[in-house]
């Protein structure tokens, strides 16, 4: 075990299930104090006792961070325990496939309420505290659809756009005190988010290739807690996309719709609300199987995949 964060008190949201739950172990690998929040009680409380088993000393807290009393019993309830927050990483996150026409407004909205408010009510409630301490750092994990476009994702890369320029604005105002700001930015990782999210598509969800590993994510996320960066990407393919949006907007916007359609969205799949309004605490794991898959099965996909998409792109460059 390391010793880097020995002594220190790490609270993580959505910590039940993929990046979060990833994340906490990295965490209690370095010796943290974790306080562990999310909606899902029975895997929140199997995330603790995994970071238990690691060495440290590890305390579920049931939250919900779209309600705002609930954020600000969690910082008290931790602040009077321990003393001190000194890493909050802002995680929890839900998902929705469907187009903006196919997406329920109480949908949307329910994204939004804990994608950005859900950071909102932590920084109002952490500030407080970080500012008598005179220290504090706030990781938020964030998307590459934090500075991307995504077809039938509006309600995800809506509230991801906006929890980034949240933290923009928060690290600009506190530069040269004690209180740090950052933003991990995933590409697609191999966490349990597809299988347990929303779909209005009438399409079985999968991930967007490639696939990385969830353990990557989590140690971005522990690098950026000990030295924070605006953006800390995860994943050098789809980071790449980023710049490409800018400077070839053409080709990149003429692809993203065919790219969802020919990769993510594949095979029927009743509608679903996922775990937008109650917590899947039997879906929820550190990793979604999804990189295991793809040796297997999707790789031939892709090659398959891209002949279609060429051939998309070419008929509609036609009409």
């Amino acid at each position: 075990m390391g010793h880097r964060f020995r002594g220190k008190v790490v609270v993580i949201t959505g910590a039940s299930s993929g990046i979060g739950r990833a994340a906490a172990h990295e965490f209690a690998k370095q010796g943290a104090t974790l306080v562990l929040a999310a909606r899902g009680k029975e895997s929140l409380e199997a995330a603790a006792a995994e970071c238990r088993a690691l060495g440290v000393e590890a305390v579920a807290i049931p939250t919900d961070v779209a309600e705002e009393r609930q954020v600000n019993d969690l910082v008290a309830t931790v602040t009077a325990r321990f003393g001190r927050i000194d890493v909050f990483v802002g995680n929890a996150a839900l998902f929705v496939y469907g187009l903006f026409e196919q997406t329920p407004t109480e949908a949307f909205k329910r994204v939004v309420d804990t994608n950005l408010h859900g950071h909102v009510h932590a920084v109002k409630a952490l500030l407080p505290h970080w500012k008598q301490r005179g220290e504090g750092t706030y990781v938020l994990v964030g998307s590459i659809q934090s500075l991307l476009s995504a077809p039938y994702q509006s309600a995800y890369v809506t509230s991801k756009h906006a929890a980034l320029g949240l933290m923009d604005v928060l690290a600009d105002e506190h530069q040269g005190t004690g209180i740090r700001f950052g933003a991990v930015l995933p590409s697609t990782i191999d966490t349990p988010i597809y299988q347990n999210g929303a779909n209005y598509t009438d399409k079985a969800s999968h991930p967007l290739p490639p696939t990385v590993s969830v353990q990557r994510a989590a140690k971005a996320v522990v690098a950026q807690a000990v030295h924070p960066k605006r953006n800390r990407y995860v994943g050098r393919l789809q980071a790449s996309f980023v710049a490409a949006e800018f400077i070839v907007p053409w080709l990149f916007h003429r692809i993203t719709t065919p790219a969802v359609e020919v990769f993510a969205l594949r095979g029927h799949q009743a509608p679903t609300d996922g775990n937008l309004y109650a917590p899947n605490d039997a879906g929820n794991a550190t990793d979604g199987g999804w990189v295991a898959k793809r040796r297997r099965v999707t790789r031939p996909l892709v090659w398959l995949g891209l002949a279609g998409l060429v051939t998309l792109v070419v008929r509609r460059g036609r009409r």
